[in-house]
Order: C-alpha cells, then structure tokens, then sequence
C-alpha cells in the first residue's frame, strides 16, 4: 500500500478504535475530506476522501473484532463527552510500539486525531470534516487518496462495493448516494 494512502486512512482507524469505547458519536453521512500529517516525515501532508457514515465506521469496528490475525491490539480506551483516549501495542516484525490516540469529535462534521508513538518517534495529526454527498460514482466506503488510488475500506482486498451498508434511504443499490 502507499505510503499516501496508508497515511490518509490512519484517520479512519483511529475513529473506528475510537468507537469501540462505546457510544459512537453520530457523523454525517456523506463525502468527507481528511488532511493527515506525520511529523518528520519527508511527505507533505496528504488529503484524502472517503463515502462515509456512521454505519460505515461501525462495520469497520465489527471486521476488527472477528478478526484474529490483526497486528495491533487495544489495550486500554476511555472516552469523556467527545473525546475518545486509546492505548495500543503493535507488534510488526517481532517489534513492538506503543502508541496513544486522542480523538476529538466536533458536531458531527469535523473530526480531529492525534497519534503518538511513546517513544516520541512518530506524531500523526489528521483532520476529518464532512464537505457534502458523495459524488456519483462513489458508494460507502470508498477512499480516493491523495495519490487517486481509489479503494472500499470495507473490501480492499478487492474493491467491491459492500452489500450489506445501504444509504440512509435504505435502497440497496450502490449507485446511489447515501
């Protein structure tokens, strides 16, 4: 994956960790503009779109639950009014790094994200705000990054579209805007 592309989703992993502490926080339906920054990096900051929802957020939640193999595991999450707190531990190559992500829930159209390694070796910033519906072509889920690489953060091991998150007027078909 990109380094673009994996940037720019990080914001999506962190509101989905967020939400496993319970109470998810309602987002607008519709295209959203996340801005992702790492500190040190020799990449300027990257901006992507995702066809998102709270719906959408939620099956992420669901999929991290089924599954056994994931490399991070959360090992400790509060939440006080709109701001979410997670402690992780990623082990990668027989590596381990701990991080925190601190979450910040504006309405429900902005969103701001704060990943700190404990070592201080990495600060990733992101910036989430709703801009409208998603255009035609997109169905939930999808991510365009900034590098145009378009994937569905729900199949992105083959980029179809998800069956079962339907738009708020509970059509089924993926065509139309939610």
């Amino acid at each position: 994956m990109k380094m673009p592309l994996l940037l720019g989703m990080s914001c999506c992993a962190a509101i989905a960790a967020a939400a496993q502490a319970g109470d998810y926080p309602y987002i607008r339906a519709g295209l959203w503009s996340t801005t992702t920054t790492m500190q040190d990096a020799k990449l300027p900051p990257q901006t992507g779109t995702m066809c998102n929802s709270t719906a959408v957020m939620q099956s992420v939640i669901d999929a991290h639950k089924k599954a056994t193999d994931q490399p991070c595991k959360i090992t400790s999450m509060t939440h006080n009014g709109s701001v979410y707190t997670e402690q992780t531990e990623c082990t990668i190559g027989g590596h381990t790094r701990k991080s925190t992500s601190v979450t910040t829930f504006t309405g429900d159209s902005a969103v701001h994200t704060e990943i700190h390694q404990a070592d201080g070796s990495v600060t990733v910033t992101s910036d989430s705000k709703y801009v409208g519906s998603c255009p035609a072509g997109m169905v939930p889920g999808d991510y365009v990054g900034a590098d145009g690489m378009k994937l569905n953060i729900l199949h992105p091991e083959d980029g179809k579209p998800p069956e079962d998150i339907r738009p708020a007027d509970g059509a089924r078909t993926p065509d139309k805007n939610p």
